[in-house]
């Protein structure tokens, strides 16, 4: 861009300027616009004659909001209630996932959450018409800065992978153009190997296929849903817990006096089986016969104990 080609735009001109290239036209335009000034007051506040943009400002402006599918023809407003949807989403999911055994995850929905949440919600349009100066407002940018950079980054990883695709369906095209040109010349040399090896796949044994990997099953349960299915006793991150309807989420810990029981109800049930085990065993231990009384007294109580 030249000297004499650079201009700078009020925020109405700015509107219109972006309007033509938008789904949306001038509704998605003041959106994008507006939600870029605001940002811009709240970090260096704002001149005293109100804002003006040039075409760098324009082209920031729309790549803060390329997590809305413009090329697709979604509009801002579609945009954001696809986002509220998904803030929905994350935040009941939340709800049903531990801190304690899958920490990360809650923390991902977390945010999911806060960030969808915030694109949700349009922002005024005060910024388009507003020319008195002012200071700079953190208030402004405390969420709008981390959902730009946000937005930035998701931006840029969807089109590096529209990229690595490109590339990868270029150098697939191109292998197997290759391996079709190989194959050309050497048909007639490989046409019976190829039979022998599918007569050897079609009688291989079938313990060769067994050998695979089994596929290990996990317990995708919430802490809640666990107590439920269990039962009272159940042990979950490092607490035993009981269903009661009364209690809310319909599960609640032991009480101390519940927990004294169980452990009295485990021990009897130890000493239970102890006891089995020894009526099952001969008697080594009895006095043999022909012994004293003293001698078989001492030994019954050696028995005894």
């Amino acid at each position: 861009m030249s000297a004499g080609d650079y201009e700078l735009l009020t925020p109405g001109e700015a509107v219109d300027r972006l309007a033509a290239d938008l789904p949306g036209g001038r509704a998605d335009a003041e959106q994008v616009i507006a939600s870029y000034l605001r940002d811009a007051t709240g970090n260096y506040g704002r001149p005293s004659e109100g804002w003006r943009l040039d075409e760098f400002d324009l082209d920031d402006a729309r790549a803060r909001f390329g997590w809305v599918d413009f090329p697709g023809g979604e509009t801002v407003a579609r945009a954001r209630a696809r986002a509220e949807g998904i803030a929905v989403v994350a935040v009941r999911e939340a709800a049903g996932t531990s801190a304690i055994t899958d920490r990360e995850r809650l923390e991902g929905l977390h945010s999911d959450a806060e960030m969808w949440g915030y694109r949700a919600n349009p922002v005024g349009l005060d910024e388009l018409t507003t020319t008195a100066g002012c200071e700079p407002q953190p208030r402004l940018v405390a969420v709008g800065r981390d959902g730009r950079e946000r937005s930035h980054r998701e931006a840029t990883a969807a089109h590096d992978t529209r990229m690595r695709a490109a590339e990868a369906a270029a150098e697939a095209a191109a292998l197997s153009q290759h391996q079709e040109h190989g194959e050309d010349t050497y048909a007639d040399d490989t046409d019976e190997s190829d039979c022998d090896d599918e007569q050897g796949r079609v009688s291989a044994p079938d313990h060769a296929r067994d050998d695979a990997p089994a596929e290990v099953e996990t317990d995708e349960r919430g802490d809640r849903e666990r107590v439920l299915d269990e039962g009272p006793g159940a042990f979950v991150g490092g607490l035993w817990f009981t269903p009661d309807e009364d209690a809310d989420g319909g599960v609640r810990p032991l009480t101390e006096a519940e927990m004294r029981h169980f452990s009295h109800l485990v021990q009897q049930s130890q000493v239970d089986a102890v006891a089995g085990e020894l009526d099952q065993e001969p008697a080594t231990g009895r006095p043999a016969v022909g012994t004293t009384d003293a001698d078989a007294g001492a030994d019954a109580a050696g028995w005894e104990r």
